[in-house]
């Protein structure tokens, strides 16, 4: 771990949480226009949803790459190239001219962005002591939602006002003020020791001679991790036709919705950072509340009940077991190779990323204009997530050293 003072410690911290703050952010406020866009282009919903699915699975593949070249070229260059690339992308969307084109910029995009995601979390764990990792990632994440929670708002609005492409603007011009931000005020946080090349990824042996990316507590906080975020994204996926399509609601008020999910999502993260609960209990609850939200959500489905308090209130919990699941599954993914911290923030926000594209692009093909397929979606990820828990009560995580 570099040492770095207390007082640098927090601002890095507050740099790298901004920048990560860009990759949901890229991702969401471009759900309240995808009925504008479907429309601008005459395109299908499954289609359109590539504006989304596109992003996140190249986001998920990009990241993937960056942890390993952060391990041997340190963070600070990979998260300055990063913010370069996504200005790129935003270019190409503004100026598509066909759906093809705005999903190439996307991916752009997100191929740029999956640079500072990354980094964020193995830059916390490269000044951050592994015993306050996980609440430290807790509270990043508390502090990284605020932009996601206001841009739908914005989106909405850009797109009743302006269309679709002003959101492609200001996307660009966010990423060309943290790019500034970066060159002026993020340091090199990883060392290398001389002599000491890195492993390539999944080397690192545990004290039982297996790869500690292959072990049963770790593929387990995956699983729970994967689950979750399919049936969140399902949710993302399906919300904007059944709210805007079917309800008649405006896209502005759509975005609202995202404010109380938001607030779901912060009352998870804080429960996870409180510190007094353990992982294995708190991702329990997060376990039990997702699977309370999607029952709920399907029961009255079932029965005939679709309006915006049915689609929403079970939501929260959703958005409150994603809260606490994620900044645990992370910190538990990043201590487990101490040398390979970027390694394992690849495989953790490949997997994450790529759960969320998947999720996203199977309500594009399952039958629309219900919540029924939604739902039980939802209901599939909660036994998922079950399964991957049991796998962590069964073989618990054992600490690594910093």
């Amino acid at each position: 771990m570099v040492r770095i003072n207390n007082g640098r410690i927090g601002a890095i911290i507050v740099i790298v949480t901004v920048i990560h703050a860009l990759s949901p952010l890229a991702m969401q406020i471009f759900v309240p226009a995808l009925p504008s866009i479907r429309a601008s282009f005459s395109a299908t919903v499954a289609d359109t949803q590539w504006v989304i699915s596109g992003f996140s699975a190249a986001l998920a593949f990009a990241m993937l790459a960056y942890g390993p070249i952060s391990d041997r070229y340190g963070r600070r260059r990979v998260v300055l190239l990063g913010l370069t690339v996504f200005c790129i992308g935003s270019a190409i969307s503004y100026w598509a001219d066909s759906l093809a084109m705005l999903v190439l910029g996307r991916v752009v995009q997100a191929v740029g962005v999956a640079a500072g995601s990354t980094m964020a979390r193995a830059v916390a764990a490269d000044v951050i002591p592994p015993e306050k990792l996980a609440r430290a990632v807790s509270f990043m994440t508390m502090a990284l939602v605020m932009g996601p929670m206001v841009a739908p708002v914005i989106a909405g609005y850009l797109v009743t006002a302006a269309g679709w492409r002003s959101i492609a603007l200001l996307l660009g011009a966010v990423s060309a003020l943290l790019l500034l931000m970066a060159i002026k005020w993020m340091p090199e946080t990883h060392r290398l020791e001389r002599g000491k090349p890195v492993s390539a990824v999944g080397n690192d042996k545990s004290s039982s001679g297996k790869s500690p990316f292959l072990t049963p507590a770790f593929i387990g906080h995956l699983t729970v991790l994967i689950a979750v975020q399919v049936g969140v994204y399902g949710y993302l996926s399906a919300s904007p036709y059944l709210v805007i399509d079917r309800l008649g609601y405006e896209p502005f008020e759509f975005g609202y919705v995202f404010i109380y999910l938001t607030g779901g999502y912060l009352l998870g993260t804080a429960f996870s950072g409180w510190g007094v609960v353990s992982s294995r209990a708190l991702l329990a609850c997060g376990i039990l509340s997702y699977a309370i939200g999607g029952g709920l959500m399907l029961g009255l489905a079932a029965n005939g009940v679709v309006n915006l308090y049915s689609l929403v209130g079970p939501a929260i919990m959703l958005s409150f077991a994603n809260g606490i699941s994620q900044p645990q599954c992370m910190a538990a993914a990043l201590s487990v190779a101490p040398q390979r911290r970027g390694a394992a923030s690849s495989i953790v926000g490949f997997s994450q990323i790529m759960a969320g594209g998947v999720g996203f692009q199977l309500m594009g093909w399952l039958p629309s204009g219900s919540p029924t397929p939604m739902t039980m979606l939802i209901c599939a990820c909660a036994v998922t997530g079950g399964i991957g828990l049991l796998m962590i009560y069964l073989r618990p995580l054992a600490a690594s050293p910093a």
